[in-house]
């Protein structure tokens, strides 16, 4: 799964007003140019879908690294309970990435959360 397709013509989000589908891969597209990598995007995208969307995840994080897996459990406690995210899981982060990638990685993975669940409310909905 691409971060960028995660608005894409097939999902249930495609029956929004295009202004606002526009509007969302527009921001998936900037969170996709900011300088991180790509595929770390795409590992934090497929994660958070597989957490709410139950979706079986084909990304492997055995052999991803210590930044994807810190990235990872961030993204996972992030979208489970942020108020449990740790001053130590802070650091782990910043000792990977930029304050502006953190602020990027923040909103992007806020944003796949929210395109996850809204993806997963209109599914069983006809619109």
């Amino acid at each position: 799964m691409s971060a960028v397709g995660l608005v894409s013509s097939d999902s249930p989000l495609a029956a929004l007003d295009s202004r606002v589908a526009g509007a969302l891969e527009d921001l998936v597209q900037a969170l996709d140019g900011v300088g991180l990598d790509p595929g770390l995007l795409e590992l934090c995208a497929a994660r958070i879908e597989q957490l709410i969307g139950g979706a079986p995840s084909a990304q492997s994080r055995a052999c991803q690294g210590d930044k994807a897996e810190t990235v990872l459990a961030f993204t996972e406690q992030y979208v489970l309970d942020a108020h449990g995210v740790t001053d130590e899981l802070c650091r782990g982060l910043s000792a990977h990435l930029t304050p502006p990638e953190l602020a990027a990685l923040t909103t992007a993975i806020a944003t796949f959360e929210a395109l996850s669940r809204s993806r997963a409310v209109l599914k069983g909905i006809s619109l």
